[in-house]
């Protein structure tokens, strides 16, 4: 018999030339590019000194000198510092924001997981003036409604015309939201306001356990609201980013 001939499995472009991280690339925060003055100071007061060697290579690829608009997918193993790897550029990338609105959705396989993932967003997320929300079924739904969504209080003589009465609007309380899968399912089925029309960053977190399940479809229906909003989806009325951000990725990984 001769020689079974390997079956090579095809890869992405991406995958075929990965950018290598080393366990030297440790970096002391006062060398950390463009820096937030208050996440330097959370950071200190986490007792945080130095960014690992993921944490400096993820910033360096989307706040630092190797930035432009694309997906990023990091395979670090556990106790790496993943979770803050992308929490630092989101937090930093949203400071500037001048509205609330829901902007970064974080998706996590499991409660544990998540409830891990918001305590790190609220330690830095938080001297910045963002707030951070958790949909994962550890309360009840009205609950986790009333800490995400809210309707402002108006008087409706400020509204009232005889031709047309302007409603008040829903607003998010929340500018990221750490989610499971099933629980945000909930949310976009059955919550009135919640909405992702305002969203630019999608961090998919254990990627592989959480496309190993279909969790309803979670996926296609997040990208397919994505993209229905294309038309103005980019371009908010309010002013949140410079001209040079250009338009969500739709599968970014981190």
């Amino acid at each position: 018999m001769g020689e079974e001939k390997q079956h090579s499995i095809p890869a992405l472009p991406w995958m075929r030339d990965p950018v290598d991280i080393t366990l030297s690339q440790q970096l002391p925060l006062h060398s950390v590019p463009s820096l937030h003055p208050k996440l330097k100071s959370a950071l200190e007061d986490l007792g945080i000194s130095n960014l690992f060697p993921v944490q400096v290579a993820v910033w360096h690829e989307t706040v630092g000198p190797g930035n432009f608009e694309r997906d990023i997918c990091v395979n670090s193993p556990t106790g790496s510092g993943k979770t803050l790897a992308y929490a630092l550029p989101l937090v930093q990338m949203l400071s500037d924001r001048i509205t609330r609105c829901l902007r970064a959705l974080v998706v996590v396989p499991t409660r544990d997981l998540a409830l891990q993932v918001k305590q790190v967003f609220d330690a830095i997320a938080s001297p910045l003036g963002l707030r951070v929300g958790l949909a994962v079924g550890q309360s009840s739904l009205a609950d986790e409604i009333s800490e995400l969504v809210e309707m402002p209080a108006h008087d409706i003589s400020t509204y009232y015309d005889p031709h047309h009465v302007s409603l008040p609007r829903f607003q998010s309380k929340v500018d990221i939201l750490v989610a499971t899968p099933g629980r945000l399912m909930d949310h976009i089925n059955t919550t009135k306001g919640f909405t992702l029309e305002h969203l630019y960053y999608l961090v998919v977190d254990e990627t592989d356990r959480l496309l190993r399940e279909a969790y309803q479809s979670w996926l296609p229906t997040v990208l397919e609201l994505i993209q229905s909003n294309d038309d103005g989806f980019f371009q908010p009325a309010d002013s949140f980013f410079p001209c040079s951000v250009g338009a969500l990725r739709t599968r970014r990984r981190w």
